[in-house]
């Protein structure tokens, strides 16, 4: 089902975390009125009769809860939105918010962890510790909701071993699904003037298609499904991009290593394929090729393979 996205950039926020410029990554700064969000559900309604409708940009659980409450009964009433969907931080979930979700019917709760690291999570001035992420995560699920899990790739103090410590975090925490973030440096971040002062280095597209795909092994490996790679910059928004590895195909290049990682690591000799990923095998390495329904190679699903290279890629942490 299609999403129709509700920005209000900023609700709910106590704070700027050192990465955030949601002017310059949206071009939105101004919160939308009950009667712009009624409009933006109209022009979504000529195109299909079911859609997901999201909160993002902001914390919406930060909200009070009569506020929490007026926007859900507003979009809740138009019926194209068939679902519901919030977004949030960690020390913004608590009982009393869930309950109120829950009893409008939202279905997934998206919570904005970054990383799972003590040290990161401070460096970025996230405001809240390892703990909190985790506990805000299992009472998500608790509460019997589908949970979200971002993760930032590329943060301040971060690198690989911590980045794949986190996927693995977020795969015990029972997360259903997961958005893969490489930071990028906008114009009106805190983390721009680290970045101009030399304080903070991004990491590169190779390194960030690289670091993508070894994550995306991982949580597919153990079933946790990647909804979103990079993210998403209004073309006219691109120029708050200072540095960093964006890329609009970002998600598309990761899923093309990932494929060849698993011909490079496991070498099959008959591959399946559906037509439309029959893109990604630039070279199938002497393998026959055929076209089907899912993925397979030899005897291995999709899922299988990552799973094996996933165990590779968690071990190669202790070396």
């Amino acid at each position: 089902m299609k999403i129709i996205p509700i920005f209000l950039p900023y609700v709910g926020c106590k704070g700027r975390c050192v990465f955030c410029d949601q002017l310059g990554a949206t071009g939105r700064v101004a919160i939308p009125t009950f009667e712009e969000i009624g409009r933006i559900i109209e022009e979504y309604s000529r195109t299909s009769s079911e859609y997901e409708l999201a909160f993002y940009g902001g914390t919406f659980t930060a909200l009070s809860v009569e506020r929490m409450r007026e926007y859900l009964e507003f979009v809740r009433n138009f019926r194209v939105v068939k679902k519901l969907r919030v977004s949030t931080r960690p020390d913004e979930v608590t009982p009393e918010k869930l309950a109120v979700l829950r009893e409008y019917g939202v279905e997934t709760v998206e919570v904005g962890v970054q990383s799972f690291d003590e040290e990161v999570l401070t460096l970025s001035g996230r405001g809240y510790g390892t703990e909190v992420a985790e506990r805000a995560c299992r009472m998500v699920k608790e509460w019997g909701f589908t949970l979200g899990v971002h993760l930032m790739l590329g943060l301040p103090g971060s690198n690989k071993k911590i980045e794949i410590l986190s996927a693995l975090r977020a795969v015990e925490c029972g997360a259903d699904l997961v958005r893969l973030h490489p930071t990028l440096v906008l114009k009106g971040a805190e983390l721009y003037k680290m970045y101009t002062k030399g304080e903070y280095k991004p990491l590169s597209l190779k390194e960030a298609v690289e670091l993508c795909s070894d994550l995306l092994i991982v949580l597919e490996g153990w079933g946790v499904k990647v909804v979103r790679i990079g993210y998403y910059i209004p073309p006219d928004q691109v120029e708050s991009v200072a540095a960093g590895p964006f890329d609009p195909s970002l998600g598309d290049k990761v899923r093309r290593r990932v494929v060849e990682k698993i011909f490079e690591r496991l070498r099959p000799k008959k591959v399946v394929v559906p037509s439309r990923y029959r893109g990604w095998l630039k070279d199938p390495m002497g393998a026959e090729v055929f076209e089907g329904e899912d993925f397979s190679f030899d005897e291995l699903g999709y899922s299988d393979a990552l799973f094996l290279l996933g165990k590779e890629v968690v071990e190669c942490l202790n070396s």
